[in-house]
This record gives C-alpha cells, structure tokens and sequence, in this order.
C-alpha cells in the first residue's frame, strides 16, 4: 500500500515466483552509503535492500526516515530482490519504528481506524513524527481533509516525510497543477523518490505539452541522478530519445 502511494499508482507490477526471499541485510561496515548507492543505480536489488537497513535502523548518525526506508525496499522490488515490502517489514522487531507505522498505515487501509491509531499514538510517544502524519491519513480516510491537513502539516514541520507525501497528495493530489519550485525542492531534498512521483504526473495524470515532457525528462534525470529511476522510466527516456528529444540524456 504504502509503495502504491509512494508511485502515484504507475507503477507496473510484476511477481517473479522464481525468486528467493532473504532476510534484511545488515550493512557491513566496508559497505558504505555513497558505495551502496553507487551499486543501487545500476540496478542492484541487493544494495537497495542495504540502504533500507540505513533509514530503518537510523545508522551511521542518520535519523530512521519510514518514507527513504521504503523508497528503498520499493526500488528493492523494482529490481527483483524481494516480491512485496511486506516480506522485509514482517522480519523486523514487532517495536521498530518502521515496522509500527507500516502496519498502523495497513490496518488503516483496511477500515481498522482503531488499531491503526493505537499504533500512530505509539510513534507519537517515542517522538516519532509519523504517527502525526498517520493520524492525518486516517482523517483522510473518513473524510475529513481539514484535520488531515492539520496533522500532515504538524508531521512535517517536525521533519517527518511521510507528512510531506501526505500534503504533495492533498495539495496536489487533482494534478491541475505542479509544485513551485521552493516546494519542489523542499520534497527532493529529504525525499528524492519524489523525482519519479512527479516525472510520472507530468507524463500520465497532465494534458501533453512540450513543455510537461521536457519537466518529466529532467525529472526522470533527477531521480536516476539519486538512484530513482525505475524501469518503466528508463524505457520512457530512451523513447523519448528515439522519437528526436532535443534534451540531452
């Protein structure tokens, strides 16, 4: 659920049934961010899979960040290294973070409100900020998009990522137009995966112009550039180069 979000519903959904699942890998020491990441953009399922170890346990003085953390296992199953998200999130500790507000997000998801938000008060209490944007999405699950907007908001100013992809939705979410260019940057910044979400607005959910192509090009570009770039986008540049695209690849 949270991938789907996360992908505005554009991403194409495969199941390799041939494929063995592992278990999280902990990251080595010689393994470093920068190495991973290297790795990741060639298409390196495995390597995803490390870098999620990164924003699940807040290693190497990073913060635990639920949104990177699953940014992460989503370009893991992207790139063939685990069949859903799930399979990661059910291995971890019943009391990490990740794993609480993966969880509290699905009972939401499946009308189970009560449940979900005895989670997000959870998340609340060990100073987690997901659980306020947890708490939106559950108002916007019932309808009400004024106190959703208010917890999303209240999630994001305390750093939380998951509330910023919560009010990229509400704001955005009719697509009638784009973030400024301050927004824009504001949600790369912390969250690069959102490089794609928008490269995939400007291409399927607004009217063609040559202009909106241009902006999914350097998007798309953008999320490569952060390890980002799935493979329906990579088969959508090199289209676009084929049909004479005047930008640079």
């Amino acid at each position: 659920m949270m991938a789907t979000m996360m992908l505005a519903g554009c991403a194409e959904q495969q199941v390799f049934d041939d494929i063995a699942l592992d278990a999280p890998v902990q990251v080595r020491e010689t393994e470093s961010l920068d190495g991973l990441m290297a790795q990741a953009k060639w298409g390196d399922g495995n390597a995803y899979l490390k870098l999620a170890d990164y924003y699940v346990n807040g290693q190497d003085g990073m913060e635990p960040d639920l949104m990177m953390a699953m940014s992460m296992l989503t370009m893991a199953e992207e790139y063939d290294a685990i069949r859903r998200p799930e399979e990661y999130i059910d291995k971890l500790p019943e009391d990490n973070n990740t794993r609480m507000a993966f969880e509290a997000i699905d009972y939401i998801d499946d009308s189970q409100n009560e449940k979900g938000l005895e989670l997000a008060e959870r998340l609340v209490n060990k100073n987690c900020p997901d659980g306020y944007a947890i708490r939106g999405f559950a108002c916007m699950e019932a309808g009400d998009t004024i106190e959703a907007m208010r917890w999303a908001t209240l999630a994001a100013e305390q750093g939380s990522s998951l509330g910023k992809a919560l009010l990229y939705a509400f704001t955005y979410g009719d697509l009638a137009d784009m973030p400024d260019e301050s927004t824009i940057a504001s949600l790369t910044e912390s969250t690069p995966i959102f490089y794609l979400m928008m490269a995939k607005d400007y291409i399927y959910h607004l009217s063609y112009s040559p202009e909106n192509e241009e902006k999914a090009v350097r998007a798309y570009l953008k999320a490569d550039e952060n390890g980002f770039l799935d493979r329906r986008g990579a088969r959508w540049l090199l289209g676009y180069k084929e049909r004479g695209g005047c930008l640079p690849l």
